[in-house]
């Protein structure tokens, strides 16, 4: 199907205390307010807030009070509830006629078609709740709406232009954590809801089977989808863990969040060390990766290869994966990817964020992965060595 998808709009957090994660956001991730509403205390406080090209909305859930408004453009959540970033948001064309064929495929609305207007025009929007856990997407028609944010909301003054040359440009990917099993049902959803297409990350990939990644008590399904036509090809990534011993990653957080959702979005910048070094100085504090990534030889050829020093990216815990699809072995420079991700931003095995910067990789770090496994089994073997025992992570 063609999808009805024209662009990704924002990505909506729904926390407890507004006041905390804004503070947080504004200080440390240099993200700017620029539209809030509820800020004089008569409704839910809706705060819009952009770094670059990237657009947040954080929500704060459970203000609601009689005669207040509560949320536009979302649905609260049941309280109580851990703080979460659960909606990605899309421009679309036509909601009265999508929701009627959405309505058809069986999909659970939280919002139905909904126009509100201000001065500048008039938009149409409607929630749809996903498969995924507590993910939801609100579609939102604009073309009937001139300059701001969006209807109902206040424009803030900011002081004057805060993008600098090191920040996000648009959002590269959002990654689901998913329970096990689950990914056939999640693509068929966005197959047949919103015209997503399976984006194989390795030749001759099976998108029920995804790309399987294992080793000694760890082991990952990745599987990437992608919307032809969406303006800036925002993916989607599906994270799953396979039947393994011990603890990972995608459990921890099915865990501690309550079940299936965002686990991390990945935000592009065109120069991540200084991105990196810009959030760093802000008090972003970074993954630490194992010294041995960066003492590896094979890591340490790759990274001088791409003009990269290994001490400079171990600073922040930045990795470097290289592609070879498509490209003769000898050939330099070679395609890569280069990430790395922030801390939790609501506690531990919570949600968090990725900075990426794309030199011609397509993909998302099989590379990367596999190697920290194998840095993290060796620490953890020389921990056992020494009688001292590591948790796994994958």
């Amino acid at each position: 199907m063609t999808s009805p998808l024209i662009r990704l709009s924002h990505i909506s957090y729904q926390v407890a205390n507004a006041q905390s994660v804004l503070r947080n956001l504004m200080t440390n991730y240099r993200f700017r307010p620029f539209a809030a509403r509820g800020l004089d205390g008569g409704g839910q406080r809706q705060v819009a807030l952009r770094n670059g090209g990237v657009v947040l909305l954080v929500n704060e859930n459970g203000k609601e009070t009689p005669g207040s408004s509560g949320l536009l453009y979302d649905s609260p959540l049941p309280l109580p509830f851990p703080d979460t970033a659960c909606n990605v948001s899309f421009e679309v064309e036509d909601v009265p006629g999508l929701y009627r064929r959405l309505v058809g495929h069986g999909c659970e609305f939280l919002v139905p078609p909904t126009e509100v207007h201000d001065d500048f025009g008039s938009v149409t929007y409607c929630v749809v709740k996903s498969v995924v856990g507590n993910v939801s997407h609100t579609l939102i028609d604009r073309t009937s709406y001139g300059t701001g944010f969006l209807p109902g909301f206040r424009l803030l003054e900011t002081g004057g232009d805060s993008v600098s040359p090191g920040d996000m440009t648009h959002v590269d990917h959002v990654a689901y954590a998913c329970p096990r099993g689950a990914t056939p049902r999640v693509i068929e959803w966005y197959r047949r809801c919103l015209g997503f297409q399976h984006f194989p990350l390795s030749r001759d990939e099976v998108p029920e089977r995804g790309l399987e990644i294992t080793g000694r008590k760890v082991g990952l399904r990745l599987t990437s989808m992608e919307c032809p036509g969406l303006t800036e090809g925002s993916k989607l990534v599906l994270c799953e863990s396979l039947p393994q011993e011990g603890s990972n990653q995608v459990e921890q957080f099915l865990q501690q969040h309550g079940g299936a959702g965002i686990q991390h979005v990945g935000l592009y910048t065109p120069d991540i060390l200084r991105a990196a070094s810009n959030l760093a100085q802000s008090g972003v504090n970074f993954a630490s990766q194992p010294l041995s990534y960066y003492t590896d030889p094979q890591k340490r050829e790759e990274i001088c290869n791409a003009g990269l020093e290994p001490q400079l990216l171990s600073r922040f815990g930045i990795l470097l994966d290289v592609s070879a699809e498509g490209m003769e072995p000898t050939e330099l420079p070679r395609r890569c990817l280069i990430q790395v991700f922030t801390e939790p931003l609501f506690g531990k095995d919570s949600f968090y964020l990725e900075l990426i910067e794309r030199r011609g990789a397509s993909g998302f770090g099989e590379g990367n992965i596999r190697a920290l496994w194998r840095s993290m089994q060796e620490d953890l073997d020389q921990k056992e060595q020494q009688g001292t025992v590591i948790p796994t992570v994958a």
